[in-house]
């Protein structure tokens, strides 16, 4: 199993991300693109290669957190289509393995007692742009061995309508999962149904700790069964250590060290 950091607040560049992994003896970096100075393009190509070189390590990617291709105007859309191509762009040419991505719930009305969301509603035009964006990936994406994962997120279960789109996401072989272990714990395990029921698309783990509301503590500090979660992930694919201090990053490194420790001496 390869383990890497997120691009944390703290490090200005990727340079002092890289030298954070290397000193923590991770694999790779996973690219945060919400972040002005890992935008593809403020990066330079030709020195992320050199990192990759000088410190032994890869990329993953975050795609934009805001990412919504799926807006029912057409010109914001396609303003999120471009955004997507650009990054999978990205990532082909640095040879990345995943990009991992969220899906929002959209615009949403309140009434009395009850939140309506748009996207169920106009489920229909939701779809095509789904399957729209679908192509688009698999077009771009073409033969390079590169996954766009989807992540469940912790401010809502997948919703009625987002249930029908990874319908559509896992028939491509563009497409997985990403299980987020904080996320899962804080709604409740809502979302666990989903990677039983497409266990062979679980390609990324985004493995921090977690307790109520509380998400992103460093491991083994709080209620996520860690060790369970990692066995629940295949032995070639990637896992993000997704804590946000540099500190806390060590420290689970350390836990993790101590539960592979522990297993060579059974």
């Amino acid at each position: 199993m390869k383990f890497g950091m997120p691009t944390l607040v703290e490090c200005r560049d990727v340079e002092d991300c890289a030298d954070l992994a290397y000193e923590c003896g991770l694999d790779f970096i996973e690219i945060n693109m919400s972040f002005p100075q890992y935008l593809p393009s403020a990066l330079d190509v030709s020195r992320l290669r050199e990192i990759k070189t000088e410190k032994n390590l890869f990329y993953t990617v975050h795609a934009d957190e805001q990412l919504n291709p799926f807006d029912f105007n057409p010109k914001v859309s396609e303003c999120y289509f471009g955004v997507m191509r650009d990054t999978i762009r990205f990532a082909v040419e640095l040879g990345i393995p995943v990009i991992n991505m969220h899906l929002l719930k959209g615009v949403y009305v309140t009434l009395p007692g009850e939140v309506i969301l748009l996207t169920d509603v106009y489920e229909e035009e939701y779809l095509t742009r789904v399957r729209e964006f679908i192509a688009m990936c698999e077009s771009e994406i073409g033969e390079a061995d590169l996954k766009i994962c989807i992540e469940n997120v912790d401010s809502n279960p997948f919703t009625k309508s987002q249930l029908t789109a990874l319908d559509l996401f896992m028939k491509s072989e563009k497409f997985a999962l990403t299980l987020d272990t904080g996320h899962e714990l804080c709604l409740d395990f809502k979302d666990s149904f989903v990677f039983d029921k497409y266990p062979d698309k679980l390609l990324h783990l985004h493995l921090h700790d977690a307790k109520g509301k509380s998400a992103h503590l460093p491991l083994g500090t709080a209620e996520v069964k860690i060790e369970e979660k990692l066995a629940r992930l295949p032995e070639e694919r990637t896992c993000l250590i997704e804590v946000k201090t540099s500190d806390g990053l060590r420290e689970s490194v350390k836990y993790l060290k101590n539960i592979f420790d522990k297993d060579e001496k059974k």
